[in-house]
C-alpha cells in the first residue's frame, strides 16, 4: 500500500497544485491540450515504441488480448450509455474513459514494483498497443460525439499520434535505429508529455469545480469507474487465459488492464469538444478508486 501511495500521490500533488494555481493563472486548457496532442504525446509514443524490447510472439498475444478486451468494453459501454440516455459528447467521453487506460506512467511504475524488470518488459509491450489504440480508436470515439462516424474516421487520419505509433513500431520490429541527435530531441520532447498531461488534468478539474456544474452524470461516472477498474481486469484474466496467456504475462496484462482512465482522455475531450468535465471526473474518480482496487488485485496476483 505504501508503494502504491508513493506512485499515485505525486500525480495528485501535481494536478492539485495546478488546480489551486489555476484560480490565479487562468491557463487555457484547450491550448495546453493541443500542445500535448500534437507535440508531446506523439514524441512520447514514438520514443517508447522505438526503445521497447518487442518480442514478436508475445507481442502478438498481448495485442490480441487487448483488442478483444477493448471490443467487449466498447460494446458494454455502448449499451450502458444508451440505458443511461447520455448525450452525444458525454457518451463519447464515457466510452473513451472505459476503453483508454493509464498504462504508461502509472501502469509501468506499478508493474515494475509488482513484478520487477521481467514484468516491466511485458508491460511495455502492452503499453505500445494501448498507445496505438489511444491514437486511433480513442480519437474515433471522441470525435464521433460531435460528428458522424465517417467524419470521425477522417479525423483519425489527421492525428499525428497514429503515425508516430505506426512509425515507432515499424522501426522497432525492423531493428532500425534513429540518428542519435534526432532520438535525443524526440526523447526530450516526449518527457514533457506526462507533466503537461497532469497540468491539463489540474486545469480541467479547477474549471469543473469553479463552474459548479451539477450535470456530473453520477450514474455514468460510477458505471465508467466500475467498468474501467473491475470489469476490465476480470475480462483480461478470462480472455487472456482463453487465448493462451499464463503466468507472469497474464498477470501483467491483468494488472495493466486494471489501470484507471488515461489522462489523454481529457486531452481528446478538449480537442474534440466531447465533455472534458466528465472526462476529468472519470480520470480523477478512477485514479482515486484505483488505490483500493489495485491493492486488492495485487494481493491476489502476487
Amino acid at each position: 500500500m505504501t508503494t502504491l501511495v508513493n506512485v499515485v500521490l505525486p500525480v495528485f500533488l501535481v494536478a492539485g497544485g495546478v488546480a489551486l494555481a489555476q484560480t490565479r493563472l487562468r491557463l487555457n486548457a484547450q491550448t495546453l491540450s493541443r500542445a500535448v496532442f500534437y507535440l508531446f504525446a506523439p514524441a512520447l509514443i514514438f520514443d517508447s515504441l522505438v526503445t521497447s524490447n518487442v518480442s514478436g510472439a508475445e507481442f502478438g498475444q498481448i495485442a490480441l488480448v487487448l483488442m478483444v478486451i477493448t471490443a467487449i468494453l466498447w460494446a458494454l459501454g455502448a449499451v450502458t450509455g444508451r440505458l443511461l440516455k447520455l448525450s452525444g459528447p458525454t457518451q463519447a467521453a464515457f466510452l473513451a474513459a472505459i476503453v483508454l487506460m493509464n498504462a504508461g506512467n502509472y501502469g509501468l511504475s506499478i508493474d515494475l514494483f509488482a513484478f520487477g524488470k521481467a514484468g516491466l518488459a511485458r508491460a511495455t509491450l502492452y503499453f505500445s498497443v494501448s498507445a496505438t489504440l489511444s491514437s486511433s480508436l480513442g480519437v474515433y470515439l471522441t470525435a464521433r460525439g460531435r460528428v458522424p462516424p465517417s467524419a470521425a474516421l477522417r479525423r483519425v487520419l489527421g492525428v499525428p499520434l497514429v503515425y508516430a505509433a505506426a512509425l515507432g513500431l515499424t522501426l522497432n520490429l525492423s531493428h532500425l535505429t534513429v540518428p542519435e541527435p534526432l532520438q535525443k530531441a524526440i526523447h526530450l520532447l516526449g518527457q514533457a508529455s506526462v507533466p503537461a498531461m497532469l497540468t491539463v488534468l489540474g486545469v480541467n478539474l479547477a474549471e469543473t469545480i469553479s463552474n459548479q456544474r451539477n450535470v456530473v452524470h453520477w450514474p455514468a461516472l460510477i458505471a465508467a469507474v466500475g467498468l474501467r477498474l473491475i470489469a476490465a481486469p476480470a475480462l483480461a484474466w478470462v480472455v487472456g487465459s482463453a487465448l493462451g496467456l499464463s503466468g507472469l504475462t497474464r498477470d501483467v496484462v491483468t494488472l495493466e488492464s486494471a489501470m484507471p482512465t488515461a489522462v489523454i482522455t481529457i486531452i481528446l475531450a478538449n480537442e474534440f469538444e466531447s465533455d472534458p468535465s466528465f472526462a476529468s471526473m472519470c480520470v480523477l474518480a478512477s485514479t482515486l478508486a484505483s488505490l483500493l482496487t489495485l491493492t486488492v488485485l495485487l494481493n491476489w496476483l502476487i
